[in-house]
C-alpha cells in the first residue's frame, strides 16, 4: 500500500505504525483506514499558530474532508507557553463545544510542542480518547514515538503527564523543506543524540556526509527512519520508562534546565546540545567516558552547526531546576551519560559537586563559537 517507509511500534500497551516518506500525506485516508478510523469518526485537529501560516493543516483538513470526514481546527498559540493546563483547558472546552465523543480522535499537525500538547489532551478528555502524531518538524522525530505526553508548570517541564500512544505517526518529510534554519538545526541534535545511543554507523555517517541543511525530503526520511528505530527499540522494551528508556534523556537532564533558565530563548535542540556537552565532561571526568569520544560528539554538533559548550550563566539555578528532574533520588541524582558511541548508560550516583565540576569544565559557548 505504501510508497513511505513503515516501522511498526510494538510497546506493551498498542501496536502503530510510524510511517515516513517524501509524499506520507498522500496516504492519510489509507493508513486511517488501517487503523480502524473511519469516515463516521470526528477528527479534531490541534496545531499552532506558526504551522497554520504553512497551509499544510488546511490541506490535511481538505483532504480528510473530501473522504468524508468531520473535522475541526484548533489553533494554539506558538512556542513552549502554550504547552500548559491553560491552553489545554481551552481546547477541552473547545472539543465539548464541538461535541467531540469518546470514538473520535485528536490529530497533532506540528513540532513537539503541539504533540505533548495534544496528546495531552487526548489522554485525559473524556478519560482519554484517540490520537495521531503528525509531525512537521525535525525535533519531532523524537516526541511523536513513544507515547510520552504533557504540559509545563511554572517549575519545571513535563511535570503534568501521562503515557499515551498514538494510533499512527504520519510523517511527511517534505514539508520539513519549509523548516526555518534554526528549526531544522535544532533537530539535529535529537538525530545526533539517537545515533550516540544506539546506532554509531549513523552517527559516522553524520561525520562525513554532514546534514547541516535539508537534505531533500528521501535523504532526510532515511536518516530520520534510522534514528527512529533507536528509540522504537528502546521504547518497545521499557514502554514507561521504568530503566532503559531513561537512556533517551542523554543531554536532557542538563538542557531541559539551560532550556527553562533561558525562558526558552534557547531553542530546546540547542539546550539538548548544551547538555549532551556537560553530561559527556561529567562521564569523561568519571572516568566512564574517554575524552576522544567526547570530541567526536563536539566534532558532529560542530559540524551540524549545533552549540558546542554551555551558556555564559552560573550554575546555582540550573541546579534548583535540575533538583526536580522527575529521574532523580533523594540521595544522588540519575542521569543518562555516554559511555562510547552508541553506549549510553543510566548511572544514579551523580552529586551535585559532579554536575558543577563538569560545567565549570566546559567551554563557554556564544553564537559564533565558544571561548
Amino acid at each position: 500500500m505504501s510508497g513511505s517507509t513503515v516501522i511498526e511500534v510494538k510497546t506493551a500497551s498498542k501496536t502503530y505504525p510510524f510511517v515516513i516518506g517524501p509524499a506520507a500525506r498522500e496516504e492519510l485516508t489509507a493508513f486511517l483506514a488501517q487503523c480502524g478510523v473511519t469516515p463516521e469518526t470526528a477528527i479534531f485537529i490541534i496545531t499552532d499558530q506558526n504551522v497554520i501560516e504553512t497551509d499544510y493543516p488546511q490541506e490535511l483538513k481538505a483532504r480528510l474532508e473530501s473522504a468524508g470526514y468531520t473535522v475541526y481546527l484548533a489553533v494554539a498559540a506558538a512556542g513552549d507557553a502554550s504547552k500548559s493546563l491553560a491552553t489545554a483547558e481551552q481546547l477541552y472546552r473547545t472539543m465539548l463545544q464541538m461535541h467531540i465523543r469518546r470514538s473520535d480522535v485528536v490529530m497533532a499537525v506540528g513540532g513537539g510542542m503541539v504533540g505533548d500538547l495534544a496528546g495531552f489532551v487526548a489522554a485525559t478528555y473524556l478519560r482519554g480518547i484517540r490520537f495521531i502524531q503528525v509531525p512537521t518538524t525535525l525535533l519531532a522525530h523524537d516526541s511523536s514515538i513513544g507515547g510520552k505526553v504533557g504540559v509545563n508548570l511554572a517549575e519545571g517541564k513535563n511535570l503534568v503527564g501521562a503515557f499515551h500512544q498514538p494510533i499512527l505517526v504520519l510523517y511527511d518529510t517534505s514539508v520539513l523543506s519549509t523548516l526555518p534554519s534554526r528549526e531544522w538545526t535544532g533537530g539535529l541534535s535529537e538525530l545526533i543524540k539517537h545515533a550516540v545511543i544506539g546506532d554509531p554507523a549513523l552517527f559516522h555517517d553524520l561525520l562525513s556526509q554532514p546534514a547541516s541543511d535539508y537534505p531533500g525530503p528521501e535523504r532526510t526520511a532515511e536518516l530520520v527512519a534510522r534514528a527512529a528505530r533507536v528509540k522504537i527499540q528502546i521504547v518497545e522494551q521499557d514502554e514507561q520508562e521504568s530503566g532503559l528508556r531513561m537512556l533517551l534523556n542523554v543531554g536532557h537532564t542538563v538542557g531541559h534546565a539551560i532550556e527553562q533558565k533561558s525562558d526558552y530563548s534557547i531553542h530546546h535542540g540547542e539546550a539538548v546540545a548544551m547538555g549532551l556537552i556537560v553530561e559527556a565532561e561529567l562521564a569523561v571526568n568519571k572516568g566512564w567516558l574517554s575524552s576522544s569520544d567526547r570530541d567526536l560528539i563536539i566534532q558532529a554538533l560542530c559540524l551540524h552547526g549545533l552549540p558546542t559548550g554551555r551558556p555564559d550563566q552560573p550554575i546555582s539555578p540550573i541546579l534548583e531546576i535540575m533538583n526536580l528532574d522527575k529521574k532523580h533520588q533523594r540521595q544522588s541524582w540519575t542521569f543518562a551519560v555516554p559511555f562510547g558511541i552508541g553506549d549510553v548508560r543510566v548511572v544514579r550516583d551523580v552529586s551535585r559537586e559532579d554536575v558543577i565540576r563538569a560545567w565549570e569544565a566546559t567551554n563557554i559557548w556564544r553564537e559564533g563559537g565558544v571561548e
